[in-house]
């Protein structure tokens, strides 16, 4: 099916986001922003849509991205999104910055490396004189205007960049840098956290939270007139996931509370929707794992006692396991006492499905 090709729900959001841009080029003072929400809530696309719209404003943008697969890849994020922008600059730019200031930053960048630049940056004393050179960099690189600078999928960050947003965060460039973040909170470092929550207290960032669209944003989405009976059931099933209405939509459609009821085999869960829970999930220590596998057979929402007898885990254990969830936002609070929901219908059914069955009749027998 065809789906919207325009960006749906976000404009509030776009609208803050073109306001950093105005008090950037009204103060030249560097700013943050941080773009939050969980996997499938649509921070990439909006961010591919800021970014189209601060370049039509003639801004320098450069972009980078984290991958779980270049973790192990020191300033890999910094690298994606300026490694290639920095070796078109004219060379008579970067010479302004000092001899020892292109060797530390030839420590970051391979366009700038030289066979005598590998230094060890784990040292505390050299990584923060690495943190000033980038510094550095970025304030040249704004001279002759604005730049902005989107990192996405930042919790997937390598401990050299998170050091360096750390050190960016807490004393930015003195140049007009926007520096906007797009990450999922609950996967994020700590110490990364740490930083972004002591600069929005100390009002040096803003934080851009995404939530699911309604039932008449789904609509749009979809192309259709006006909300009717299976797109609120889409919205419903989905929680107003982009991601997840897409490919719940491309699958063949839902029917009204069928994910949030008994599983049911003629609704599995589309593959790329498992896939990319599978990968949100992954991360969870075993404990939280083992209580949402107990909920999602205890029912959507779920009574705490027989989430933990369907999981096998002490009274004490699970109700552990629920508030570290709730913090990552995969179960929530209802407004009845002692009930306890998934983020979303599906998110409930994809889980009941990756259960091994052998298990699934114990936890059935056990919650009996």
């Amino acid at each position: 099916m065809e789906l919207a090709n325009q960006l749906v729900g976000r404009s509030a959001e776009l609208q803050r986001l073109d306001d950093a841009l105005d008090r950037l080029a009204a103060t030249g003072e560097a700013a943050a922003v941080q773009v939050v929400g969980p996997g499938g809530i649509g921070k990439t696309r909006l961010l591919s849509v800021f970014a189209q719209r601060a370049d039509s404003r003639g801004l320098t943008v450069l972009r980078g991205s984290g991958a779980d697969l270049e973790r192990d890849l020191a300033f890999w994020v910094f690298v994606d999104a300026l490694d290639e922008y920095v070796e078109r600059v004219e060379p008579q730019r970067l010479h302004r910055l000092g001899d020892e200031v292109r060797r530390r930053l030839g420590q970051v960048f391979p366009s700038l490396s030289s066979d005598t630049d590998r230094a060890n940056v784990s040292d505390e004393g050299e990584r923060h004189r690495t943190h000033r050179a980038v510094r550095a960099l970025l304030e040249q690189l704004a001279a002759p205007g604005p730049i902005v600078l989107i990192l996405d999928d930042v919790h997937w960050a390598d401990e050299a960049s998170v050091d360096l947003l750390v050190s960016l965060l807490h004393r930015p460039p003195g140049a007009p840098v926007l520096l906007v973040l797009g990450m999922r909170a609950a996967d994020a470092s700590p110490r990364l956290t740490s930083a972004l929550e002591r600069a929005l207290r100390e009002h040096t960032l803003q934080r851009v939270e995404l939530r699911g669209l309604s039932v008449a944003e789904v609509a749009a989405m979809l192309g259709r007139p006006g909300p009717d009976p299976h797109t609120a059931a889409l919205q419903e099933d989905s929680g107003g996931n982009p991601f997840y209405v897409e490919q719940l939509a491309r699958a063949g459609g839902t029917r009204a509370g069928a994910w949030g009821g008994l599983p049911s085999d003629d609704l599995p869960v589309p593959p790329m929707v498992r896939a990319a829970m599978a990968e949100e999930l992954a991360l969870l220590p075993a404990r939280e794992r083992k209580l949402l596998d107990g909920a999602a057979v205890a029912g959507d929402p779920f009574d705490p006692d027989l989430a933990a007898a369907a999981a096998d885990l002490p009274e004490l254990e699970a109700l552990d396991a629920i508030d570290a969830l709730i913090s990552q936002d995969l179960l929530r609070l209802t407004d009845v006492p002692r009930r306890f929901r998934f983020r979303h219908p599906i998110l409930r059914r994809a889980i009941y499905d990756a259960t091994p069955g052998g298990w699934r009749i114990g936890a059935h027998q056990r919650t009996a």
